[in-house]
């Protein structure tokens, strides 16, 4: 059966990610990628059989092939707007409806895939009985939508040296506005921050939603972020959602938005040494921090903001004091947690680690992205309350 053999790659990816030394890196890979899709096609065809069996247990009416249709169609277009090379897609709006949609698709595959796996234990054979998982499934996207939307506050303690006196920092990452996060949501985020109290904004990549940076009010998104109050000031470091740095049209905007937007380069402030590094997915070339290093001259703390924390054995090796990052989501909702903590590790995925010399914080971001739910992980702003070693 297809349930069986859902579960059977389910079982290799457990038994890969202890046996395989470079799973991470497979995962993150474009095998992965590959087999990630196939897996998908095998979800689409389980979940439209387990709905159309139920469908026909109440209705009589066979819908397996017109189920099975509908949902390659939303995947197939999912797929192409995703892969697509135009800067500006118009069917943006479109695209959000489908998300959404596969929300209640993912979640209904993973409780009718559960659902399965208990009635190996308890059999029974009405069809009827899968209305169980059905409802559980519905209830689990609502809360998701829900939850997603709650931004709460994560606070850490960090002792640093060469810190003479407690400073605030506070964290955003992975905003994502343009799609699912609106001005009203962004705005709870800022009013998050604000009350606080704290010294410095870090926004650590990824302001800007899949693309959106070409169909938003800039304008308008510029004068929220103005509205950020840090006692000293905000920097920022680009993410992998945002456009390249290359592109002055995003220098422009974090200007009008009062931010100190940095690109592989360091700014001294009257508490510490601040560098931001371009987004390696966007720029692989992107310069060595230990060149960015060898142009500063200070023995004030350092603190690096990088998105994606496949940076943060860069940052250890060159003993850094702090580095920010955001990206992973802490996989945002399951099963994708799991893949995301096997993908960049423990230390990567998530949270508060001291390596050496070097704190670094991930955080699972003030936002959320492509399915506007969060089940497992909160949207959260990171509050850094730094002192004296």
């Amino acid at each position: 059966p297809l349930e069986d053999v859902i579960c059977v790659w389910f079982f290799l990816g457990g038994v890969l990610s202890v046996m395989y030394r470079g799973f991470a890196r497979f995962i993150r890979g474009k095998a992965f990628s590959f087999l990630f899709l196939f897996v998908s096609i095998l979800f689409i065809g389980y979940l439209s059989f387990r709905l159309g069996a139920l469908f026909e247990y109440f209705t009589s009416c066979q819908i397996h092939a017109l189920l099975l249709f509908i949902a390659c169609v939303i995947f197939g277009y999912m797929l192409f707007y995703a892969n697509s090379g135009k800067a500006e897609k118009r069917t943006y709006k479109l695209y959000s409806i489908c998300s959404v949609a596969l929300c209640f698709a993912l979640n209904m595959a993973v409780c009718f895939l559960l659902f399965d796996f208990i009635k190996i234990f308890v059999p029974f054979e009405t069809v009827g009985f899968y209305v169980i998982p059905a409802i559980v499934a519905v209830c689990l996207s609502i809360y998701g939508f829900v939850h997603a939307k709650r931004v709460q506050l994560k606070t850490y303690r960090v002792q640093m040296v060469h810190c003479n006196k407690k400073i605030r920092l506070a964290l955003l990452s992975d905003i994502h506005f343009g799609t699912f996060i609106d001005k009203k949501q962004l705005r709870k985020i800022i009013d998050t921050v604000n009350n606080s109290n704290c010294d410095y904004v870090m926004i650590a990549g990824d302001t800007f939603d899949v693309d959106a940076f070409w169909h938003c009010n800039l304008a308008e998104l510029s004068a929220e972020l103005q509205k950020l109050r840090p006692h000293q000031k905000t920097y920022a470091a680009l993410g992998n959602h945002d456009p390249q740095s290359v592109n002055p049209k995003i220098i422009d905007f974090f200007q009008a938005a009062h931010i100190d937007l940095l690109v592989d380069e360091a700014v001294e402030t009257q508490d510490f040494t601040i560098i931001g590094r371009d987004d390696i997915t966007t720029n692989p070339g992107r310069k060595a921090l230990s060149n960015i290093l060898c142009k500063t001259h200070s023995d004030k703390p350092i603190i690096v903001i990088d998105h994606n924390p496949v940076g943060i054995d860069e940052s250890v090796q060159n003993k850094v004091d702090l580095v920010l990052c955001g990206h992973t989501h802490q996989g945002q909702f399951f099963p994708v947690t799991l893949f995301t903590k096997w993908s960049y590790g423990k230390r990567g995925f998530y949270g508060c680690y001291k390596t050496n010399h070097t704190t670094s914080i991930v955080s699972s971001g003030a936002g959320f992205f492509q399915m506007p739910m969060r089940t497992g992980t909160n949207s959260e702003v990171v509050l850094i309350d730094l002192e004296a070693h």
